[in-house]
């Protein structure tokens, strides 16, 4: 497997944790973007906007456009809750470890 495909599965999987973890279950994309770059992941805004996009369109986020300043509200799905929690495993996502 590319190293680049590992990188975007272990970046969706760190976003959707991240989301999950919230009291609201979203997070704008200037925030998730400081998580990403804490686990030392790259974290460009159109490259995390594609990775939001690829989660949108598998239906494990939803994504708002807030105003003119195109800040991205996203916000976990049920989906995207059972794949943060490793009860489902798909393709593109890293499959979580234990949590001890």
């Amino acid at each position: 497997m590319a190293i680049n495909q590992i990188i975007a599965e272990h970046s969706r999987l760190c976003i959707l944790r991240a989301l999950n973890e919230q009291p609201g279950y979203d997070l704008n994309d200037s925030i998730i973007c400081d998580i990403l770059k804490s686990y030392s992941f790259k974290c460009g805004r159109d490259e995390l906007h594609t990775h939001l996009s690829w989660l949108e369109r598998n239906g494990y986020v939803t994504i708002e456009k807030i105003g003119q300043s195109s800040t991205w509200v996203s916000t976990i799905t049920p989906s995207g809750i059972d794949v943060a929690e490793g009860t489902i495993v798909v393709p593109g996502i890293k499959r979580p470890s234990p949590r001890g």
